[in-house]
């Protein structure tokens, strides 16, 4: 079973771009999305981090024209993967398998008053608990035939 998710959001670095052994491209990044929750102490905003990856034309085109901090809006399918610290402590972290994409306003890095729609000058730093993105791994080719 698989969930379908679309995700306002900034993305955390650079995106990185890598190619499988078939030579399929396979592009990967963090995106962060706000929410908000009310809380004991008011109004409190929550940082959810994603990690996407993309592949085949998409993940190039991906690689060429997305920079940290660039506004997106993302398509894809859902999954969870676990992974573990390297104190053996048991993670999981989302994972993204994008569709498709959509640039939205304008890149943090493109204004010159360095300002996003939200208002909001900061890029939230890329928590470590997202797990791990190795370049290094195997990756299994799901979408190949459908790019």
């Amino acid at each position: 079973m698989s969930a379908n998710i679309s995700i306002l959001g900034n993305t955390g670095r650079d995106v990185s771009l890598r190619y499988t052994e078939t030579g399929t491209p396979v592009a990967s990044f963090p995106i962060a999305s706000n929410s908000f929750k009310n809380g004991p102490e008011g109004r409190v905003q929550v940082t959810h981090w994603f990690n996407v990856v993309a592949f085949g034309k998409t993940a190039e085109t991906i690689a060429e024209h997305v920079k940290k901090g660039t506004h997106l809006l993302i398509h894809g399918r859902l999954s969870f993967s676990p992974w573990s610290t390297d104190t053996g402590e048991p993670r999981s972290g989302a994972e993204v398998s994008l569709f498709s994409f959509e640039f939205v306003g304008s890149s943090r890095s493109d204004n010159a008053e360095g300002s996003n729609s939200n208002g909001d000058n900061t890029v939230p730093e890329v928590p470590e608990h997202t797990g791990p993105v190795d370049a290094e791994t195997a990756v299994e080719e799901p979408f190949v035939d459908q790019f």
